[in-house]
């Protein structure tokens, strides 16, 4: 089921930096903030170098350089109680989010 169709109320993305993109990572890591943006998503965090150096211009849309920025800055309680989709290159190890929540 796409995420965004799901009739949760308050949909939250957690979206960490994809690796072993090479040349296209700015431009890839770029298309994806462009990409959520646009959808129908209550929360987006970026977490990772890749992302934080992105355009950022939808204000529900927050990116931090590392997961321990993420960790140290983020209030998660802002999250509860809502759907929560977490993606990333498996050497961002996000399942680290769910000890947080």
């Amino acid at each position: 089921v796409n995420f965004e169709q799901q009739t949760s109320s308050i949909k939250t993305a957690i979206l960490g930096d994809m690796f072993e993109l090479g040349d296209e990572a700015k431009k890839e890591h770029q298309c994806i903030v462009d990409l959520v943006s646009t959808m129908l998503l209550d929360n987006v965090i970026l977490i990772g170098e890749h992302f934080y150096k992105a355009k950022i211009v939808a204000s529900k849309i927050i990116a931090f350089k590392s997961f321990e920025d993420f960790k140290v800055e983020f209030d998660t309680s802002k999250i509860k109680n809502t759907s929560i989709l977490i993606k990333g290159s498996r050497g961002m190890a996000l399942e680290r989010v769910l000890e947080l929540l």
